[in-house]
């Protein structure tokens, strides 16, 4: 069976986990699934299909986050001349200064991005980030996570039944399964933006 939507990706789960009595519980399992996509310990989803840009007004020093939002490739001001990137710092290490100015800094805090200082003026701040992909239920049956890299969906929703069913052995196969699953989407799509020779000096942490 192709696995290309909500219901086939279901039916493959209980298949191949032999556990037709937990149908009611699959939402829940795919749900969980979507959420360790983007925050575990090991290697998070972030894949060009993830990308976007959204433009945002500062009208003080706290912007709300564009709804989706995952984690910031950049943030810079859109201004006549020319504006500038704003460079992040953690929210511990970044000062508050108490004049009116324009930005230079942000951090991200809860569903909002903090500015350094107050803005002297309105400005155009640009985001471009990851964002989630929409989530899948039954009335949103697909989505660009699924149709390029099924089997992340596959394996991380096999690793929800198992955890629920207290079955170590397979949580622990399937949790590396979906581990690498995502490991092999991110490199993937890195050798895809970069080509094979950049690809290889980013892994090894060079840029050139």
């Amino acid at each position: 069976m192709a696995l290309t939507n909500f219901d086939e990706l279901v039916k493959q789960v209980t298949d191949w986990s032999h556990r037709e009595d937990l149908g009611t519980l699959m939402p829940d399992f795919i749900s969980l699934t979507e959420n360790a996509m983007y925050a575990n310990e090991t290697e998070v989803l972030t894949v060009r299909s993830m990308e976007t840009t959204s433009t945002i007004l500062s009208t003080g020093r706290l912007l709300s986050l564009p709804i989706g939002f995952e984690s910031a490739r950049s943030v810079r001001l859109l201004t006549n001349d020319g504006g500038g990137e704003l460079r992040f710092q953690a929210p511990e290490q970044m000062l508050n200064h108490p004049f009116a100015g324009r930005p230079q800094f942000f951090t991200v805090i809860g569903d909002k991005i903090q500015l350094d200082r107050t803005p002297d003026a309105e400005y155009t701040v640009e985001i471009q980030y990851f964002k989630k992909a929409d989530p899948l239920t039954s009335s949103n049956q697909t989505n660009e996570i699924l149709t390029k890299y099924p089997s992340i969906y596959l394996y991380g929703a096999l690793a929800q039944v198992f955890i629920y069913s207290q079955d170590d052995q397979q949580v622990s196969k399937y949790i590396q399964l979906f581990i690498g699953a995502i490991k092999g989407a991110n490199k993937a799509d890195q050798k895809g933006r970069f080509g094979p020779a950049m690809s290889m000096s980013l892994d090894r942490g060079m840029i050139v």
